[in-house]
């Protein structure tokens, strides 16, 4: 049961790990990791939040057990990510004052710190978040646009392919309505084109029979009632 909700998130640590295994920008990854969550992608990670009566700072107890969500206004405030893969942002005014707030991210170990200014209790809460992951979906997705992976085309879909082939099921449907109980493989056998060898032969093959059996599922239609002269 753990170890499948595990395989459901990425951690940051494991993002750009992988990120610098293919050889792709870091920044350019954070960047466009943080539109995501400045959208609405979900995060989450293990938080711990601490006030400071008196100047000592006292953790708020009972600790989280179970990974918090990271609120979104997180990643809408904590400015752009910078070189050496952080991103911070305060609310001073001057280079001089001391921040009242702020919200500092690193992106590589997934975590977050930042300090707020609670009004309901008057004072000042600092919260960490660690080990901060994503779904693992929508980070290999991520993963997969920034390495420049093509999306996986849709297959063909199943059935005659063609006029030629959409005839073929037509005879077949005059062969059954004539009596024919082979099964649908063994008349699309003798429906498909004998020029096609190989893969070619077989993925034909398949086609007809998908159709046959299309034809077979159909309610028969009541034959019409003689009219009276």
């Amino acid at each position: 049961m753990a170890n499948n909700d595990r395989n459901k998130w990425t951690y940051f640590g494991e993002f750009f790990e992988a990120i610098a295994r293919q050889g792709i920008d870091e920044m350019k990854a954070a960047e466009a990791m943080l539109e995501l969550l400045k959208g609405g992608l979900h995060a989450a990670g293990y938080r711990r939040q601490f006030t400071f009566p008196d100047h000592d700072k006292v953790e708020r107890l009972p600790r989280d057990v179970h990974p918090q969500p990271v609120p979104i206004h997180y990643w809408r405030e904590s400015g752009e990510v910078k070189g050496d893969m952080t991103s911070y942002r305060d609310d001073k005014l001057k280079e001089d004052d001391l921040p009242e707030e702020w919200i500092e991210i690193d992106w590589v170990s997934g975590s977050i710190s930042s300090v707020e200014f609670e009004y309901v209790n008057v004072e000042h809460i600092l919260t960490e978040f660690s080990a901060v992951r994503i779904p693992r979906k929508d980070a290999d997705v991520l993963l997969h646009n920034l390495a420049g992976v093509p999306k996986r085309r849709a297959g063909r879909p199943p059935g005659p392919s063609n006029d030629w082939e959409r005839a073929q099921i037509a005879e077949a449907l005059r062969l059954i309505a004539a009596g024919d109980s082979r099964a649908s493989t063994a008349i699309a056998n003798g429906l498909t084109d004998p020029k096609l060898t190989g893969k070619a032969l077989e993925s034909q093959r398949r086609r007809l029979a998908w159709g046959i059996n299309q034809v077979r599922s159909q309610p028969a239609k009541n034959p019409p009632k003689n009219k009276r002269d």
